[in-house]
């Protein structure tokens, strides 16, 4: 029986912690996240490649990451992979995302921009122009989710 008892004041003291602990935190607020995801083909360099992209940003938010993004890229043909930071821009249902591969060679820096309205699945369609490597390609197939707010 002292056991019951104990567990019972434990679980007790517990939750009382947690209930205080919540009250004390600030209220936070939902933040939107968008996430582009896919592969497409496209001239780079004067060569025609398969490219592909996963990048995460952080859209509207009252957090310190606002706007930031990070992922990577690739252009096949060119053995080119690269993880890629920047800043998302927009609203539901469209955004775009410049993003570049701070401190590597060869550099990507490109523009991704979604094409209204965002189906679910591979099915939505993502433009990318990218000044390194040159170039631009779309992608048909892509996954666009956006999320929160």
């Amino acid at each position: 029986m002292s056991r019951v008892l104990f567990v019972a004041a434990l679980l007790l003291s517990v939750s009382a912690f947690v209930t205080s602990v919540s009250q004390l935190a600030p209220a936070q607020t939902a933040s939107t996240q968008v996430v582009f995801s896919g592969t497409g083909s496209g001239v780079f360099n004067t060569k025609t490649t398969h490219f592909g992209f996963w990048i995460w940003c952080e859209g509207a938010s009252s957090n310190p990451y606002v706007g930031a993004c990070n992922g990577a890229m690739y252009f096949y043909a060119l053995g080119i992979t690269r993880p890629v930071t920047g800043v998302v821009t927009g609203t539901k249902p469209e955004f775009v995302m410049n993003v570049h591969s701070p401190g590597t060679t060869p550099a990507v820096k490109c523009t991704l921009n979604n094409v209204a309205p965002i189906t679910s699945g591979p099915t939505n369609t993502v433009n990318v122009a990218c000044s390194a490597p040159s170039g631009s390609g779309a992608s048909t197939s892509a996954v666009v989710v956006v999320t929160g707010p």
